[in-house]
């Protein structure tokens, strides 16, 4: 299988950074000749062209930069892809906000691509997390992709993370994660599996909404005033679910492969939401922990959808109203 799209270069996350001591201002007793001194034991994570400061951290804090976090990822893919080298993988995606403070680069193999159905085809990859800010560890994280939209869904339970004192015992590290994920076509196999159960399951489309409040934690009290600017937000939600659900149901049936395509479609360009490039890591998990509790709830003889979505159909009812 040949990528057909340009590849993203992973090189933009690669700007310098560095840690600075911090200074703060002297008491006039002190002497101090600049009127400042420096503060013991902390450091300012400082971009060094522009001397933008992303963090204070003490002594303790391992500072990764995304290009050592991205060379480390060449271990990782070693033991998923079977000792692939970096020079193999495609840079599908990168998610970084305009300060610039964390980022998520997604890495594929460009010859492992799989198809649950004639014509579907998805493609497992690895997400590297990072940042400056200390919002996020290092981590690298196993997800799968539908090639023909580009829907990312990610899975935290197969995941590594690692913090600064992890670094020196990384191949220990990536033996458990191996031991974690097996073998990636066991993972394929697998995922293959869940999208199957997907497709066999009726989900009316009426349900789509309140379903898509309850994936992404979006709950309203109905004894409560919504504000003018969260109306304006559920109103973006709502139509943008709405839009989603038309184009995926129409194609594909009132199905849970296709609510699953609606999730994933709003998780990786989410609006109604600030700052979406902080929600898509966190929107895409949430997809990712839906397919196995949806599968898990729809399979008892006692599974209704208004006894599952519960609170959550009152949410999309009063979203209706807006």
């Amino acid at each position: 299988m040949k990528c057909n799209w340009p590849d993203y270069d992973p090189s933009v996350a690669f700007f310098p950074v560095e840690l600075k001591p911090v200074f703060i201002q002297s008491s006039r007793q002190s002497g101090d000749l600049f009127g400042y001194h420096a503060l013991p034991r902390h450091f300012a994570v400082v971009e060094s062209e522009s001397d933008y400061v992303f963090a204070v951290v003490t002594e303790n804090y391992k500072l990764v930069t995304n290009q050592q976090a991205y060379e480390l990822a060449a271990e990782a893919l070693k033991v998923v892809f079977d000792f692939t080298a970096l020079k193999d993988m495609a840079c599908l995606k990168i998610i970084m906000p305009k300060t610039r403070s964390f980022c998520h680069i997604d890495l594929i193999h460009k010859e492992s691509s799989f198809e649950p159905w004639k014509n579907d085809q998805w493609i497992p990859f690895i997400r590297i997390t990072n940042s400056y800010n200390r919002t996020h560890r290092l981590r690298f994280e196993i997800g799968f992709c539908r090639l023909n939209n580009l829907n990312e869904v990610i899975f935290e339970s197969k995941s590594v993370e690692i913090s600064f004192a992890h670094t020196k015992q990384l191949h220990d590290i990536m033996l458990r994660w191996h031991e974690n994920i097996g073998e990636i076509k066991e993972l394929e196999v697998e995922f293959i599996n869940q999208l199957r159960n997907l497709e066999r399951f009726h989900v009316p489309r009426r349900y789509m909404l309140p379903l898509a409040c309850k994936v992404f934690g979006i709950k309203l009290n109905p004894k409560k005033s919504i504000s003018s600017s969260r109306i304006n937000d559920l109103i973006l939600f709502r139509n943008d679910i709405d839009r989603l659900t038309n184009d995926y149901f129409h194609t594909l049936g009132e199905q849970g492969y296709a609510a699953l395509n609606v999730l994933m479609d709003y998780a990786i360009r989410p609006v109604g939401v600030m700052s979406p490039e902080n929600k898509i890591d966190r929107y895409q998990r949430k997809a990712g922990d839906w397919i196995n509790n949806f599968s898990q709830q729809i399979e008892s003889r006692e599974f209704s959808f208004e006894k599952y979505l519960n609170e959550y159909i009152t949410t999309s009812k009063m979203i209706n109203e807006l």
